[in-house]
């Protein structure tokens, strides 16, 4: 091997050493991307926002009836900045009836029976932000 070969032998070696793969999240959230769950019993939003703005809707794979009981749950940690993001619950006609602003650090729990009014029925949720920052978990589970 020639010196040409040592060169290119050493600087391979200096490169793949000073290679480093990205931080794994502690959370198992990446920064600016939701981590989506849509099952027949429960509905996940759970995001990790840098200076994130979104508008994401989702229509729901649960059907939800007059004998359910749903559980909905918010929770906000470490926001900063001034953004203010919502999200809203929409029915089959598409009339929000229930909606969130998020303007800083909250938690928020309900567990509330469907009435035989389907207009309080969700089907569909949109979620909405500019600049967000912090940590936004939102769940809804029928029972």
């Amino acid at each position: 091997m020639g010196r040409f070969g040592y060169l290119l032998l050493v600087t391979s070696i200096f490169v793949g050493w000073n290679c480093v793969g990205p931080e794994e999240p502690t959370d198992g959230l990446l920064d600016d991307l939701p981590a989506v769950v849509n099952t027949a019993d429960v509905f996940t939003f759970n995001l990790k926002g840098n200076k994130y703005s979104f508008e994401e809707q989702y229509t729901l794979s649960m059907q939800p009836d007059s004998n359910s009981v749903l559980t909905t749950s918010l929770i906000v940690q470490n926001w900063s900045g001034n953004d203010t993001s919502r999200i809203f619950m929409m029915n089959s006609s598409d009339t929000t009836y229930a909606w969130f602003q998020i303007t800083g650090n909250l938690a928020y729990t309900s567990t509330d029976s469907l009435s035989t009014d389907t207009r309080y029925h969700p089907s569909k949720l949109l979620f909405e932000g500019s600049n967000f920052s912090g940590t936004m978990q939102f769940s809804l589970i029928k029972e």
